[in-house]
């Protein structure tokens, strides 16, 4: 399996709206951690929108995009949930989802029309949201005397990682979020100099 280092995602919400003949559709985008973020987000969607009768969605999960899910929510089978799915995957987003509010204008929109709206609204709405690329993390915990801290700290910050927690007692310890693929190399080096590293 293809080790995925960095992601594509969306860094904050974003709306827009799209009109087919009479029929409105209003496509929201947002980040999610998991489907039950989702599935929380949805809730809130369809409260604020009580007179929709469709709430069509797709989300993509895992760092390599490898878990999805696309629902047409009484929509022709194919005409709403595969369009919003493919305008997130054809943008290279994980950990995101889209759900489009259709309020239905009384016009028939065949299934081409349908498709169209549906990835029109999508699309509309990943433009309004900001895309962030994220770094793939990996956590170790690290024991050390203080006269190591000081160098453990600056090796961490040098990477772009981050100390997620840390205690001082008769030793140094500390959480630390480390990019995939640096851990080997600096556990080597701390090593070599009397740090402890345990994966977490």
């Amino acid at each position: 399996m293809k080790l995925v280092e960095r992601y594509l995602t969306l860094g904050g919400s974003g709306e827009a709206s799209y009109r087919e003949l009479a029929s409105k559709f209003i496509g929201i985008a947002f980040p999610i951690q998991d489907e039950v973020e989702f599935k929380q987000a949805l809730d809130g969607i369809m409260r604020d929108h009580p007179s929709s009768r469709h709430f069509c969605f797709g989300w993509v999960v895992g760092d390599g995009g490898e878990r999805y899910r696309a629902n047409d929510d009484g929509e022709p089978s194919g005409t709403a949930g595969k369009p919003i799915l493919r305008q997130l995957q054809g943008a290279g987003l994980t950990y995101s989802a889209v759900v489009v509010v259709r309020y239905f204008g009384g016009t028939l929109l065949g299934k081409p029309g349908l498709i169209h709206a549906y990835g029109e609204a999508t699309r509309l709405a990943l433009g309004t949201a900001p895309i962030v690329e994220r770094i793939l993390m990996e956590r170790c915990l690290i024991t050390c005397g203080y006269d190591r801290f000081d160098q453990v700290r600056n090796d961490v910050h040098q990477i772009g990682g981050r100390i997620v927690a840390q205690e001082f007692t008769e030793q140094c310890s500390a959480t630390l979020e480390l990019p995939v693929g640096t851990t080997a190399a600096l556990t080597s080096k701390w090593e070599l100099g009397g740090i402890q590293v345990r994966p977490q």
